[in-house]
């Protein structure tokens, strides 16, 4: 881990934080790299350095049956973890004018501001797993209510407006939050 991470990390001691994960904006770079979050030790890294107050994590829910059944399987081990799950219907989206092709698309921007606005009173810092810049107007609410905010997002795919912001990488703690295959598949949860 170097040593910005570490002062980052340093100043969120003795600080409650409120987590809240945007799966469709880090899927694909989880996908790309080849490698994804456990989510369970993430929250337990954050919990050795912090007091987590909450934990929420949106995720779209496939139309396909048993793309669905898969994602009820990662929901229900994301709440054994801690979690408040929010889901909703993925959307299907046409990207030729002869509607052939079309891709899969669900956004929570406007439930994860929502949420965050909505807890402000009990955190000290906000911390969103995204590295989508439409949080950068988020980000500036919760930092006029004199509270913290830090983006934790893969660099591969990152907006340029949340390298100008407290952002910590993925690939800066791989270590401590890649997921790991086990014996018993019930401990891993997603």
């Amino acid at each position: 881990m170097n040593q910005t991470v570490v002062n980052i990390l340093e100043k969120l001691k003795g600080k409650t934080v409120a987590l809240f994960v945007d799966e469709a904006n880090i899927f694909y770079s989880q996908k790309a790299l080849g490698w994804r979050i456990e989510w369970k030790r993430a929250c337990d890294f954050l919990k050795d350095r912090c007091t987590l107050s909450s934990s929420r994590y949106y995720m779209g829910m496939p139309l396909d049956k048993n793309q669905y059944e898969r994602n009820v399987i990662v929901k229900d081990r994301l709440q054994k973890c801690g979690f408040e799950i929010v889901t909703k219907p993925l959307k299907k989206i046409y990207i030729d004018s002869e509607k052939k092709r079309a891709i899969y698309k669900c956004n929570f921007d406007v439930e994860i501001t929502r949420d965050v606005i909505r807890t402000l009173d009990n955190t000290d810092v906000v911390l969103v797993a995204s590295s989508d810049s439409d949080f950068i107007g988020l980000r500036n609410d919760v930092l006029a209510h004199n509270k913290g905010f830090m983006f934790l997002c893969f660099e591969q795919n990152v907006a340029w407006e949340i390298r100008r912001s407290h952002h910590i990488f993925f690939e800066d703690i791989r270590e401590y939050v890649e997921y790991v295959k086990i014996k018993n598949p019930e401990e891993n949860s997603g």
